[in-house]
């Protein structure tokens, strides 16, 4: 089968086309054609072509990338990654009881820094983690600098969300005394307001709207950073779901809102791009960032068996492949989602002793998927994302137990889980009694910090998943077709991608070159799984869109932490037919 082939169902049966020289329609929702459209190269002859790398035209180097990693050219001129020893790794805890969140050093396994956060009106010392009239912080997340969103509910009161600089060059000397005065520790709190490396605060959305998604998305040329976006989830009288709001980053006001009429219970971005939205207990939605467009609803799945009440999903995560995975909570299991196939997994827990399964749910540098359990002792489960079986259970034999050792087992109640850039997993409590548990999957070693003050989150608070799925760095060529209509027919490649690591493909095009800042995004590939070439007419198409005169193809590197795990880009070849005079 070719590789760019899709799943189609047609009538509930599977439609599909072996041939990359023809697309495959369903008619009236009950028959399955194939229509030629010889768009590729090699369908077709008169394709006008454009490389850069090895033995084409050199690269141009108007890279960016996450402060502590570096686009460098190798010794036969391709593109690679360096990721420098001592970059920053954080984690962002968030005390939901005393509306503050942690700064902690992932290195250095200690606590550096505690901030507050969310309306001063609404601390509510001593108090989590659903009570009126408080901040109730909890989702949390971290840009492509470092920097970290932390999203306050806000129950029965207005709901914020708080940035916070990793950096002390970022933070801003507001009272003019000439030094940054922050935080030093975690008894050294400062008041609302004082503390120059909160940023900002911003209220979002009307009162009680209970703030409850939070993520990044791949950001643009203005803001490669990317734009925080946060997800409502409470039935306001006589407005429904207040919907979803997109910040911008520099000021935390709304850029705008985007209706949405589901309970936006946690979110995630996808390596093409894709906005995922989890509706709790309900299923998917996805959302493209850049047309503020809502695709189609995607409920839980009915085709194989869940034995708890209510068919409960809670946290959300995505692997490099492009899958979602579900948290269970009162199920025993997890779910996995391909959007390709529009195929189901599940992944069976009961047998290994889990109880319930817990809030959170995390992708490492390996593309394995990590679950915390409740029970006496809690456990950790992990699974690789690639042992996906479509609609059925993934086999016992591919999930690992690792055992928390904790001197109160029953009084843990873990809802955080994240991994920090060499692979090791923190575990947090939502329970009275909440340290921070560091567990060394390769050898099992297990560590317990004091610190956090009932942390109810399960998102991506180290932000490993984001730099896994949309990269550390990015690289940007831009072409000129030379016609005001081109045909774009495929982008082919030539790279090398040890394990653990990835390149993602995307492209904009616009009729000048201003204008490509704002065009539409367009996801083109990601390696691996996918292989070259990547039939653009297709992707264009999907997408909405067709080509212009300038194209902008870019392309994200995702680094393992290992020393030998860095993807190398050796060339980039973009190919076109000009179906109308020069532009």
């Amino acid at each position: 089968m070719d590789p760019d082939a899709r799943v189609l169902l047609c009538n509930g049966v599977p439609c599909v086309d072996d041939d990359p020289c023809t697309v495959s329609e369903c008619v009236d929702r009950t028959m399955c054609v194939h229509l030629n459209a010889p768009t590729l190269c090699r369908c077709a002859p008169g394709c006008v072509a454009r490389a850069a790398g090895q033995d084409a035209a050199p690269w141009s180097l108007d890279a960016s990338a996450e402060a502590g990693t570096s686009l460098v050219l190798t010794n036969e001129g391709a593109l690679t990654t360096v990721v420098e020893q001592e970059e920053q790794d954080f984690l962002w805890v968030p005390n939901t009881n005393e509306s503050t969140i942690s700064r902690w050093d992932a290195r250095q396994q200690r606590e550096l820094a505690r901030y507050r956060v969310g309306a001063q009106t609404g601390e509510c010392l001593g108090r989590c983690c659903w009570e009126n009239g408080c901040n109730m912080p909890s989702r949390t997340v971290v840009d492509a600098r470092g920097d970290a969103y932390i999203a306050s509910r806000g129950f029965m009161m207005q709901g914020t969300v708080s940035k916070i600089a990793a950096r002390r060059a970022d933070c801003v000397d507001r009272n003019g005394n000439g030094t940054i005065d922050t935080s030093s520790g975690p008894t050294d709190v400062r008041p609302y307001g004082q503390d120059e490396c909160v940023l900002w605060t911003a209220n979002v959305g009307p009162i009680n709207a209970v703030l409850r998604s939070l993520a990044i998305d791949r950001g643009d040329e203005a803001t490669p950073n990317g734009y925080p976006w946060v997800g409502a989830c409470a039935n306001l009288t006589g407005v429904g779901n207040a919907g979803l709001f997109q910040l911008d980053p520099r000021t935390g006001a709304t850029i705008r809102s985007v209706p949405f009429d589901r309970c936006a219970y946690g979110a995630v971005v996808t390596s093409d791009g894709t906005l995922w939205q989890h509706a709790y207990s309900r299923g998917l939605v996805p959302v493209n960032p850049y047309s503020a467009t809502v695709g189609t609803f995607v409920p839980l799945p009915t085709t194989f068996a869940r034995t708890c009440t209510g068919g409960t999903s809670y946290g959300i995560t995505a692997d490099l492949s492009g899958r979602l995975w579900l948290s269970g909570l009162t199920c025993s299991d997890a779910l996995g989602y391909d959007p390709r196939s529009r195929a189901w997994t599940r992944v069976d827990l009961r047998a290994l002793g889990a109880r319930t399964a817990g809030l959170g749910i995390t992708t490492d540098n390996t593309n394995r998927i990590w679950m915390p359990s409740l029970g006496a002792p809690p456990k950790l489960f992990g699974w690789s994302a690639d042992a996906f079986v479509r609609n059925a259970n993934i086999r016992e034999s591919e999930i690992r137990t690792i055992h928390l050792s904790l001197s109160s087992p029953t009084s843990f109640a873990p809802s955080a889980v994240g991994a920090d850039r060499l692979g090791a997993l923190w575990v947090a409590s939502y329970s009275t009694s909440s340290p921070l548990v560091r567990v060394d999957p390769a050898t099992n070693n297990q560590q317990s910090f004091d610190g956090p003050r009932r942390v109810y989150t399960y998102t991506d608070f180290t932000g490993g998943v984001r730099r896994l799925l949309l990269g550390s760095a990015t690289h940007s060529e831009v072409i000129d077709t030379g016609c005001r209509a081109p045909q774009l027919a495929e982008l082919t490649w030539e790279a090398d991608t040890p394990p653990s690591t990835a390149l993602s493909f995307s492209l904009r095009t616009a009729s000048s070159l201003e204008a490509l800042a704002s065009a539409p995004l367009v996801a083109v590939a990601t390696v691996p799984p996918d292989t070259a070439p990547a039939n653009l007419t297709d992707r264009l198409r999907s997408a909405g869109t067709v080509g212009a005169r300038f194209v902008r193809i870019s392309t994200a590197f995702t680094p393992s932490s290992t020393p030998v795990g860095a993807p190398t880009l050796r060339s980039l070849e973009l190919a076109w037919r000009c179906l109308s005079g020069p532009g």
